[in-house]
């Protein structure tokens, strides 16, 4: 045992340890401060041993190889967002980039507005974790979030650059609504999180009356 804990680890095990931590905090048993640390802890750990005092109180003994080696089921190519170091990256340079409509939101997502503005409206999003993690580097642009009622923003890891940092959103979710943790830094642009107001409503109706779908623009 005390060999198997010496043995080294790669992404692949760091990224099922993060995913165990992340289910955990959204069964309510860590916060989200000890989410934040626990995390940063296990992707630097070396050892299969480094990972087990992260997770000695949320799994039993017995499954602690389960909770950090992930099985193997074939090869296989993962979306981006799947996993912390492969995150969904959208990058506004000259133009808008928009998600909306029932689009497919991963766990982990990198915004980049450069120039413009990169917009996600999560009304319509099919959105299956309870954590979402957004990664946000602060350009001229400004990054715009809007979500259903229900959800939560946490946007205290923000650092403040020249743009704004507004939400008029609870940074804790009702009941087992996605709770999104939003890190990073703004530049010249801002960041505004809000729930979706009359305009958004009439977008969202007139995109049904069309045949709806997703709307993606990049």
């Amino acid at each position: 045992m005390e060999q198997s804990r010496q043995l080294r680890i790669g992404h692949a095990e760091r990224d099922r340890a993060v995913e165990t931590l992340r289910e955990a905090a959204g069964d309510g048993r860590l916060t989200l401060d000890e989410l934040d640390e626990r995390i940063t802890a296990a992707l630097s750990a070396r050892t299969r041993g480094d990972l087990e005092p992260l997770l000695a109180d949320l799994v039993p003994a017995e499954s602690m190889l389960e909770a950090i080696v992930p099985v193997t089921e074939g090869v296989r190519i993962r979306e981006p967002g799947a996993t912390w170091q492969d995150p969904l990256v959208l990058t506004a340079r000259w133009e808008d980039v928009v998600r909306a409509g029932p689009w497919a939101v991963p766990p982990f997502l990198e915004l980049n507005p450069v120039a413009s503005n990169v917009k996600l409206n999560f009304v319509d999003a099919r959105a299956p974790h309870e954590i979402i993690d957004i990664h946000l580097i602060g350009g001229a642009g400004d990054a715009v979030l809007i979500v259903p009622e229900g959800w939560g923003v946490d946007i205290q890891r923000v650092q403040k650059g020249m743009g704004s940092l507004r939400s008029s959103v609870s940074p804790k979710p009702v009941g087992r609504f996605p709770q999104v943790i939003v890190r990073g830094k703004t530049s010249m642009g801002g960041l505004k999180v809000r729930h979706p107001n009359r305009f958004d409503t009439w977008q969202r109706d007139r995109r049904l009356a069309q045949g709806g779908g997703i709307y993606a623009k990049n």
